[in-house]
């Protein structure tokens, strides 16, 4: 059973606004459907491994990293997951698109969202406080990203965003991480309010866009990657409710197999 829907507003449109949004996939990742959601379909499928780029007046930030030059060739991620079944094609990598990145905001610290970090020296890297506890304390592969050439920043919640604990990135209300948790400790979703409408990233909250609607991960399989069932399912339906009463909020998943198309405002 879910719990009962939030009674949330929606974020605010924002006309004025100097930052701009898009969405890049990086690559993909080798699926079987019946892994994915709870709906009795099965079969392979490509899940897209994705980035957000916010272009801000004061720097370019990325959500999540995804995997870059290591996992191309074949060092990441290591056993037990392997580098064959993730693909990043020739030119998708962060470290060729020359976005001149100031800093990353992680929505969890899971190997398919920060392996592009060892592409990036010298970047900082937002998390909340519990997911770089979690990086410490046995994240599957985390060993050669801690040890990369990054400027690790925890923060603290300096606000309440969407009735989530949130920190304003920027200073200036127009980028925040808020506090997430269930598929990892310290997860984070990133709301943007850009020029084009707000945006959310939610990570692995949800993986596809379905499981916004009516379906979520088997059972036994959030077992296996959720850390807080019943924290997942919490953030799950704050995600929800957003998605169903937001109709100009761009909600972007964590690995949805279609390329993200932002809806007609």
């Amino acid at each position: 059973m879910f719990p009962a829907p939030h009674d949330l507003s929606c974020p605010a449109a924002s006309p004025g606004s100097p930052v701009q949004v898009e969405v890049i996939e990086v690559g993909t990742m080798d699926a079987d459907w019946k892994f994915v959601q709870n709906d009795g379909k099965e079969g392979p499928v490509a899940m897209t491994m994705r980035v957000g780029v916010i272009h801000h007046p004061g720097g370019t930030i990325l959500v999540d990293a995804a995997q870059g030059q290591a996992t191309r060739d074949g060092k990441w991620p290591g056993f037990p997951v392997s580098a064959k079944s993730q693909h990043i094609p020739e030119g998708s990598a962060l470290h060729e698109r020359n976005l001149n990145v100031q800093k990353v905001l992680l929505t969890h610290g899971h190997y398919d969202h920060i392996g592009g970090l060892m592409d990036l020296p010298g970047v900082e890297v937002w998390l909340t406080p519990n997911e770089w506890i979690y990086l410490h304390s046995g994240a599957l592969g985390a060993g050669p990203v801690l040890r990369a050439d990054l400027k690790w920043k925890p923060v603290l919640p300096n606000g309440q965003v969407l009735d989530r604990p949130a920190t304003d990135v920027m200073g200036d209300g127009t980028v925040w991480l808020l506090s997430t948790p269930g598929h990892t400790p310290g997860s984070a979703s990133v709301l943007v309010r850009a020029a084009d409408g707000p945006w959310l990233f939610v990570g692995d909250t949800a993986w596809v866009d379905s499981h916004l609607l009516d379906t979520q991960r088997p059972w036994l399989v959030s077992a296996l990657f959720d850390s807080n069932h019943k924290q997942y399912i919490e953030s799950l339906e704050w995600a929800r409710s957003l998605k169903a009463a937001c109709p100009n909020l761009r909600v972007v998943t964590g690995h949805d197999p279609t390329p993200f198309v932002p809806p007609a405002n």
